[in-house]
């Protein structure tokens, strides 16, 4: 599944409790940076086993393109993996790149089931539960620019996501 992350704009929320009175203290306020400090898209797997491989790509998602993303590690991803006479199952949401003619004839071509859920579907799709660990996780790391959070994130999902 794809994610996006912005390097100062995390997507939790903060809750304050404040009296009535307090609502214009300075206290209440979170300082904003101008700009988002930039941004990466990513493109990762997991599995029974635990987590796949994890790819960074610019740019919007078409089913060229999200077949683009795939193919490099996800052939090679089942094959190191899994029985070949297995049956197995690829996950993923309605997004309009998975569900494009493109994407659904490679996969037909490269023999891989499909289990299609809906588009932004955390309760099913174990993996948008992820990445919002990922973004709560990046809450530690002081990122200042693109590369911080392309590490800090390779880091989260190497080490600390089993």
């Amino acid at each position: 599944d794809e994610s996006h992350f912005e390097v100062f704009n995390r997507k939790n929320k903060s809750f304050v409790r404040r009296l009535p009175s307090e609502s214009d203290k300075p206290f209440n306020f979170q300082p904003r940076v101008q700009g988002d400090g930039g941004s990466i898209d990513i493109w990762g797997i997991m599995t029974g086993k635990g987590v796949g491989p994890l790819v960074f790509y610019d740019g919007r998602m078409n089913g060229q393109s999200y077949i683009g993303v795939i193919e490099p590690v996800l052939l090679s991803f089942i094959e190191k993996n899994f029985d070949p006479d297995a049956t197995r199952y690829y996950v993923q949401d309605n997004a309009p790149c998975h569900k494009s003619a493109f994407s659904m004839k490679w996969f037909a071509k490269n023999k891989i089931n499909l289990l299609d859920l809906a588009a932004v579907s955390p309760d099913f799709n174990a993996i948008e539960n992820l990445w919002d660990i990922i973004d709560n996780k990046l809450n530690d790391y002081r990122l200042n620019n693109v590369n911080d959070l392309q590490q800090a994130i390779l880091e989260i999902w190497t080490k600390n996501i089993k």
